[in-house]
């Protein structure tokens, strides 16, 4: 396993503990004690909800803004269920071996689990239950809208809640982060002038902006007059946020991908013999060498927090993040940037003339989506108790709620297409995340959207291609060497 650095949003303070009520059943050497149902199929309404007051569950979670929002308030679904919601944060790498140790070990210290989509889904969806039945069944309370495909963003259901063709749903979305531009908008358009002298064109950053745009922009900051030290900032070259820094450029020439599979956005089992070292895998990597140099010299060593801070402290002008960073960066007591100074764009484009493979120049966008699980060595009662949390927790009222208060993430279309939200796209908001909005609804689908290989060694994959995209990056390796030691390496893992 991999161990990133940082959460990718550790950056934010839980809010503290909602007072809960007495009475609650607690944990007894890390197991449950079994609680007295007392259900009826024939009961309604309120009762639906509070068939299994008195347990307490347990929800093993990365530090994300949800999490956080909905651990403030766990008195309300106390108040609604009896049940107690112990909400447990941490960092990623954490989460994923605390909750490898539960689920393969046959163990039940943790009814729910943060799925993202790649580093936990990837190695847990066999361990998770299966939601389908409980979606559908009438003696449990559920969410109005329903579950369908077309009530989340595109695919999202898909990304974190189905793996390998398996005619399950073990995830509910829950937290999405898609990639998307932040820029010093107010550099550009003081120093745009001057740009235009040196480079012939307008400083000015739009959808079509391509990577080749990019290096121009990174060599006109980085001479350290314009009030930024460097022009942009990588997300470093470990873990999972260098893996998908390396995505962005390698998908946006070509739609370029590690393998061919029938549908990314579920998976294989057995991908097969991957396409490292073919021309426009060589060519990407040799044009990523050049982005790379050009880069702040220390993002090779940040993650998405850490090029978050190197944003909003003023040292780069542009950096590829996640939408929740909006919330800091618009913040004046925590950012430099904050009061309208910044813009938030699609992901650059590729540069035609760097594609080599006949594919498209595409604004290559990928995403993590963090969805809840349940922990299938659970009892029946105890996945159905489950269930009605992981339906609560991304129902559309709570989706919104986590939005304004801690600028949350919403999965449900709902609350993306909301007259309140889609207000809030535009300054003046109250909800600066909601500001990266236009620019992920158009990212995140075809063809610009890349999901991501889902593959049973994700883990070793990434370690694998970090190490050696780093050796590259670095100078130690050449592109063509790199990319035929990752076909060898990779291929062999997977028996190829």
């Amino acid at each position: 396993m991999f161990r990133e650095k940082m959460s990718r949003r550790s950056f934010l303070q839980n809010t503290g503990k909602a007072a809960l009520g007495g009475g609650l059943l607690m944990a007894v050497g890390g197991m449950i004690e079994k609680p007295k149902f007392g259900f009826s199929a024939t009961k309604k309404g309120d009762d639906l909800w509070r068939q299994y007051a008195g347990t307490k569950l347990i929800f093993m979670s990365e530090n994300t803004p949800p999490s956080s929002a909905i651990k403030a308030r766990a008195k309300e679904f106390f108040d609604l269920t009896g049940m107690e919601i112990d909400i447990r944060q941490d960092v990623l790498s954490t989460v994923q071996e605390k909750c490898g140790i539960d689920l393969k070990g046959g163990s039940t210290a943790y009814h729910l689990n943060y799925a993202q989509d790649k580093p936990m889904g990837t190695i847990f969806a066999d361990y998770w239950a299966d939601m389908k039945d409980f979606m559908t069944d009438s003696t449990l309370p559920q969410d109005p809208e329903g579950y369908g495909d077309d009530k989340w963003g595109y695919r999202w259901l898909d990304v974190c809640g189905r793996f390998y063709g398996e005619d399950k749903i073990v995830a509910l979305p829950y937290d999405n982060a898609v990639a998307v531009m932040f820029y010093r908008k107010d550099l550009f358009e003081k120093y745009t002038k001057e740009f235009e002298k040196e480079f012939g064109y307008p400083l000015q950053y739009t959808d079509n902006t391509t990577w080749k745009n990019m290096l121009d922009f990174m060599k006109f900051f980085n001479k350290g007059k314009y009030n930024v030290e460097y022009g942009y900032g990588f997300q470093g070259l470990e873990g999972w946020a260098g893996q998908l820094d390396f995505q962005r450029p390698l998908f946006a020439h070509g739609q370029w991908q590690e393998w061919e599979m029938e549908d990314q956005f579920v998976g294989t089992r057995n991908p097969g013999p991957c396409k490292w070292g073919d021309d426009q895998s060589i060519m990407s990597l040799t044009k990523m060498k050049d982005l790379y140099k050009s880069a702040h010299p220390e993002s090779l060593s940040w993650d998405w927090s850490g090029v978050n801070n190197a944003f909003q402290t003023g040292k780069v002008a542009m950096c590829v993040n996640y939408g929740e960073f909006a919330a800091t960066v618009e913040d004046p007591k925590q950012s430099v940037a904050a009061g309208g100074k910044v813009g938030y764009g699609m992901d650059p484009k590729g540069e035609p003339s760097w594609i080599v493979n006949g594919g498209q120049a595409v604004n290559a966008t990928n995403y993590g989506i963090g969805g809840i699980a349940i922990n299938g060595n659970l009892s029946k009662d105890l996945q159905r108790a489950s269930y009605i949390f992981a339906m609560w927790a991304t129902s559309k009222k709570l989706q919104k709620l986590v939005l304004e208060t801690l600028g949350g993430t919403p999965t449900r279309m709902s609350v993306l297409n909301d007259p309140d939200v889609v207000k809030g796209m535009k300054r003046p908001t109250t909800m600066p995340n909601a500001l990266t909005y236009p620019a992920t609804l158009k990212g995140c689908k075809p063809p610009h959207v890349v999901p991501g290989p889902k593959i049973p060694k994700w883990n070793e994959y990434a370690t694998i291609q970090c190490i050696e995209i780093a050796r590259c990056m670095a100078g130690k390796q050449s592109p063509e060497a790199t990319a035929k030691s990752l076909k060898k390496k990779l291929d062999q893992i997977h028996g190829v």
